[in-house]
């Protein structure tokens, strides 16, 4: 009976690091971790996807991985109008960045007071929430921005995203971008610290 009861441990043991083992180091995948984003990353990252669409998996993306994909695989919009765009995930909170020419910026009353004291391209950082809008599209939560380092109020959102591509659809918020998810996939969520991807249909 003890022998049959360790066998019966060691199983449970065994399916719950296939069912997690995106999130246990070596069992991911035969590939090694890559800790800067480069085409390495982005191949990685394409070769859980194309796992996602074959076998159905739900799958986890560290921020090296979908910034490389961003960059070298299939970029967003809002990401193709930033230099060196990143994506940072923190708990349940993503942080896009880059570098943003002061010419993209909207033609706001707010804009124009301050646009002779900025320079002719700053750091600019959008962070946020992410949702799945509806199937094959997520949604990107607006709650603070910054430009040069400096607040941008929250009444500028709005025209700053459609500066940055932003179309009405519906469903989606003011202060929300939408955005499509990569093929094969039907649903998006930051977790702890990663972005979990699922198959459409689940």
């Amino acid at each position: 009976m003890r022998i049959l009861l360790v066998l019966i441990a060691v199983a449970a043991l065994a399916a719950g690091a296939w069912l997690f083992r995106d999130l246990i180091p070596g069992l991911g995948g035969s590939e090694p971790e890559v800790t800067a984003v480069s085409p390495e990353a982005a191949a990685q990252a394409e070769k859980k996807l194309e796992r996602l669409r074959s076998s159905g998996d739900t799958i986890h993306l560290n921020e090296v991985e979908f910034t490389s994909y961003l960059r070298y695989r299939a970029p967003l919009e809002i990401a193709e109008q930033l230099e060196s765009a990143a994506v940072d995930f923190e708990g349940e909170k993503v942080t896009v960045s880059g570098k943003l020419p002061a010419d993209r910026l909207p033609d706001t009353r707010q804009v124009r007071a301050i646009r002779s004291f900025i320079p002719d391209t700053a750091d600019v950082s959008v962070n946020g929430g992410l949702r799945t809008l509806s199937p094959g599209r997520a949604a990107l939560r607006v709650d603070g921005v910054s430009f040069a380092r400096v607040p941008v109020p929250a009444e500028v959102y709005s025209d700053a995203l459609k500066s940055l591509g932003r179309r009405d659809e519906p469903g989606l918020g003011a202060n929300e971008y939408a955005f499509p998810l990569p093929p094969g996939v039907g649903s998006a969520r930051v977790e702890a610290g990663q972005l979990v991807l699922s198959p459409a249909g689940q």
